[in-house]
């Protein structure tokens, strides 16, 4: 198999991507130096840890800016006592929940940080999901040059350690790069290549992500059989993982393959699952999208009554949560139906 990696030198991505050689004025070496009050380190830790806690429970409830808070006092007193493996997983919590914010500014501030800490403390495994991370901020935002540089710094430390999981990793962002950027082969390669990494890690929902996204490679390179198995397997992954995101993006991908080969019987048996993994949720885009995808096999399979029913519920549902380009959609969808009775007419 032809070539599908460069590496970049530590050095070089520390440089281009910015990464502070420390994170803060006094280095924690120096101050742990200095005379220590045990009962009152004790006590700080303490309060951190409740903190820690408590921006989890807040930041699993979808309130992240009081989770950032949390954190960023509990950073504080970790720093006062010298304790930065807890300081390096706050920065780490304080990024996700400012990438859930869709503030990647402060999210990238928060991730060099703690990349920073994670060199200095020569915590490698560490390094690999900081700088993986790194890069998918850097992608959101289509800097797509500083994303790869920062995914393969993260592949070039997985495999000085035969880091299995960060491996796999890398090389499924590195294609998620290439699949974007429309090199399909080049994104089987590296999918291809994390599945067998992913594998041998007991990340099982990132097996899922790896297989669906390897199936999209493959339809994408009009390859619909390799489709077929990839997402056979990323559903597996998904249920294994009880990843109902996993599960929708495998019943999608085979929803699509067997629409484009005519093979209803096969649409219906995963419309049936779609249905039993949205409808009696909480999930109302899951639910929409899951209407708007009935009407579509109805109408494909000549039952316009039914599809003209569930074209409505889309609508409905797509005024209700202001999604204003679908409802233009699904308004001009419903015009064609004018002539088509209502199901209970």
């Amino acid at each position: 198999m032809r070539s599908i990696v460069r590496f970049v030198s530590g050095v070089v991505a520390v440089a281009l991507l910015g990464i502070p050689t420390a994170y803060a004025q006094d280095s924690l070496d120096e101050q742990l130096r200095q005379p220590v009050d045990r009962e009152t380190v004790n006590q700080r830790r303490d309060v951190a840890d409740q903190l820690l806690r408590l921006g989890e429970r807040q930041a699993d409830q979808g309130d992240y800016g009081s989770a950032i808070r949390a954190w960023t006092r509990a950073v504080d007193l970790y720093y006062d006592i010298g304790d930065s493996a807890s300081m390096e997983q706050g920065y780490g919590n304080i990024s996700r929940a400012y990438a859930q914010l869709g503030d990647y500014g402060n999210a990238e501030t928060a991730v060099r940080r703690q990349l920073a800490i994670a060199r200095d403390n020569q915590n490698f495994s560490s390094q690999i999901f900081a700088w993986n991370t790194l890069g998918t901020l850097r992608f959101q935002q289509a800097a797509i040059e500083s994303a790869t540089q920062a995914y393969e710094e993260a592949l070039n430390i997985a495999y000085s350690i035969n880091n299995n999981e960060g491996i796999g990793l890398s090389l499924s962002n590195l294609g998620l790069v290439a699949a974007t950027q429309g090199d399909y082969a080049a994104a089987i390669d590296y999918y291809e290549v994390a599945g067998s990494y992913r594998i041998l890690s007991p990340n099982i929902a990132g097996r899922a992500n790896t297989s669906n996204n390897l199936g999209d490679a493959y339809v994408a390179d009009g390859q619909l059989d390799r489709a077929i198995g990839a997402y056979r397997l990323g559903l597996r992954y998904g249920r294994d993982s009880d990843n109902r995101t996993a599960q929708l993006q495998a019943v999608d991908g085979l929803i699509d393959v067997h629409t484009a080969r005519g093979d209803w019987s096969q649409v219906q048996e995963y419309l049936d699952e779609r249905i039993a993994l949205t409808l009696n949720t909480n999930n109302a885009w899951g639910r929409l999208v899951t209407f708007k995808r009935l009407a579509e096999f109805y109408e494909a399979t000549g039952d316009r009554v039914l599809a003209k029913e569930q074209y409505e519920r889309a609508y409905a549902l797509a005024r209700q949560l202001e999604q204003t380009s679908l409802e233009a959609e699904l308004f001009n969808r419903l015009l064609t139906f004018r002539d088509v009775p209502d199901n209970n007419d």
